[in-house]
């Protein structure tokens, strides 16, 4: 079986999206991170980012990937995933299938901010804020402590977001400067497990680090 790295981790991830099925609820989050220039603090933890997560879906930049009409017709059973010659070539991308395919490959990649667009015009005009990362992307309701990561190298910027329910929505955020795999001591951070609505607009904060979530059932 000659399968590449990347297709065999989309195959893997293809497998997992069937426990899921499309019935699940899907959400599109948007993700703004600033910071305060003119902030100063002496804050002190008084421990480090404890934080192991289980489960973390390393978010993607968009790539299409075709998958044969059968498995999209379903006629396959998950253990014949691992068997399959992906074919980049054959399938028709106007093909009513293949909308299909893309909607589930949209799910952990990058997309365009919608709703929460408006406010990085206005904080731009704000001398004391930096805009360090805006993104989105779309994911189902996870198990908790089952994450969703981005990773911004230039910025150094890592977020672990989990969105779940238990009685209630919840949005559990990890947000901090520094890379959990550098084994680095990270002693400022974000780390808050709210309660949240669809479409609410949560503002999760440090002293001179700040996250705007919100989050849309699709």
């Amino acid at each position: 079986m000659n399968l590449s790295t990347n297709y065999h981790k989309k195959l893997l991830f293809l497998l997992f999206l069937i426990n899921f099925s499309y019935a699940e609820d899907i959400y599109k989050i948007e993700v703004i991170a600033i910071k305060f220039s003119d902030v100063a603090t002496n804050e002190k933890f008084i421990k480090n980012l404890d934080f192991f997560p289980k489960i973390v879906n390393d978010l993607e930049e968009d790539e299409i990937v075709l998958i044969p009409e059968k498995f999209i017709n379903n006629a396959l059973i998950p253990a014949d995933l691992l068997d399959l010659e992906i074919d980049n070539t054959n399938l028709n991308i106007n093909d009513s299938a293949n909308d299909n395919v893309r909607e589930v490959f949209d799910l952990y990649e990058y997309t365009d901010l919608e709703s929460l667009d408006f406010l990085t015009g206005r904080l731009r005009w704000r001398e004391n804020i930096e805009i360090i990362d805006s993104l989105s992307w779309y994911q189902p309701l996870a198990n908790q402590n089952q994450y969703t990561f981005h990773y911004d190298e230039k910025k150094d910027l890592s977020l672990y977001l989990n969105i779940y329910k238990s009685r209630y929505l919840h949005i559990d955020l990890k947000a901090f400067i520094g890379n959990l795999e550098n084994d680095v001591e990270i002693k400022e951070f974000i780390s808050e497990d709210r309660r949240i609505k669809n479409t609410e607009i949560n503002y999760f904060d440090h002293p001179s680090l700040g996250v705007i979530v919100r989050a849309t059932k699709t």
